[in-house]
């Protein structure tokens, strides 16, 4: 073969390989490969300096039986979970079956392991397809789902700052506050400029979504369609029928939560000793774990639920390693199981005929 040809064959399948590989689903990929190792990177931070043995001997003296009410706990909360989606969907005209819509939500969960947030999507498109409701008014449901729950998640952090203020002033100084403001100090007018320009964006966005046809075939009115069913999710917010039920609903969820923190500090003995405001104070902080987009909240939760066990309740570093692992692995193979018995269960069960249609603001 000619040596030019084949240097010319070896740049042109350099250059589609990086094509392939700079495509959305490749930048996706490369996103959840980057936080997953940012995720990996923190857990052996966390744990380099650390007595191996001494964490793997509170893990073999660990009490099953109160790690096995803390998994009963955690399956009923995505049981109240899937009833309380269902309140929200309720008034959009079409009620799911709660074992179709749970199935959803923990496939949804299963899907987060892998990507962050990817989970919202992959159970709003699971529950569309088996139940007819549209999937952009789903979505609009989820979002206010996960708006309420946040409300929540806040106001339990206020209230866990107001009963443990002296200790956690210094620890939100120190990892959350400190760090955020020291970020914008030296960003101001990048950051300006961003808000500007997405302002900019925003208004143009609208304009165009205000004068698109809503029964018109184009991108724009496609657009529209999936605006005005994502907005009618979120007044289903508005339009549950019970409202006191649904908040009662979301109290449960949370109680739940703090049940499974709860109950796994007896397991250990170097965690027994904790009271119940100190299973507020692990549950609102781990919680602020959970958030970030890295799968599963390996790593960022067993850096906040350690360091808020240690610099806050005085747990020796080992038994607060060791907690930190039980519960993740408690709600990680919670998820892995019920996750894989549902994506089963629905590949088993029959699909709507139901048109999936998106609804119109009337």
């Amino acid at each position: 073969m000619n040596p030019e040809r084949a240097k010319k064959s070896t740049i042109k399948s350099g250059v589609k390989n990086q094509k392939k590989l700079f495509t959305p689903k490749g930048i996706r990929y490369l996103k959840v490969i980057l936080f997953a190792s940012f995720g990996v990177l923190i857990l052996w931070l966390i744990t380099r300096n650390q007595d191996v043995s001494k964490i793997w001997d509170e893990f073999k003296n660990a009490r099953l039986f109160w790690i096995f009410l803390a998994v009963v706990s955690n399956i009923i909360s995505h049981v109240v979970r899937a009833i309380r989606w269902n309140q929200l969907i309720s008034p959009l005209g079409k009620t799911p079956k709660l074992t179709t819509t749970f199935y959803a939500l923990m496939t949804g969960y299963l899907a987060n392991l892998a990507v962050p947030r990817l989970g919202e999507i992959s159970r709003c498109g699971t529950l569309s397809r088996y139940s007819g409701v549209p999937f952009n008014a789903l979505a609009g449901t989820v979002v206010a789902e996960r708006v309420f729950d946040l409300i929540t998640l806040m106001g339990l952090v206020f209230l866990t700052i107001i009963f443990q203020f002296t200790f956690l002033k210094a620890f939100l100084n120190k990892y959350i506050f400190n760090p955020f403001l020291n970020t914008l100090s030296g960003n101001v007018w990048v950051l300006a400029i961003i808000a500007i320009a997405g302002l900019i964006l925003l208004a143009i966005f609208i304009y165009y979504i205000k004068r698109a046809d809503f029964h018109g075939k184009g991108f724009s009115a496609k657009v529209k369609r999936q605006v005005v069913g994502f907005w009618n999710g979120l007044l289903s917010l508005i339009q549950i029928k019970n409202k006191i039920l649904f908040i009662t609903l979301t109290l449960l969820i949370w109680f739940l939560y703090f049940l499974m923190v709860y109950l796994c500090f007896f397991a250990l003995p170097g965690t027994s000793g904790l009271n119940v405001a100190d299973g507020f104070t692990v549950l609102a902080i781990g919680s602020l774990g959970i958030l970030a987009p890295v799968p599963g909240g390996v790593g960022t939760y067993h850096f906040f639920v350690i360091t808020s066990m240690t610099e806050l309740l005085s747990v020796g570093l080992e038994p607060a390693t060791s907690y930190a692992y039980i519960t993740h692995a408690v709600q990680t193979l919670i998820v892995l199981i019920l996750g894989g018995y549902a994506w089963l269960m629905l590949s088993l069960k029959i699909k709507s005929k139901a048109p999936v249609v998106s609804i119109q603001n009337e």
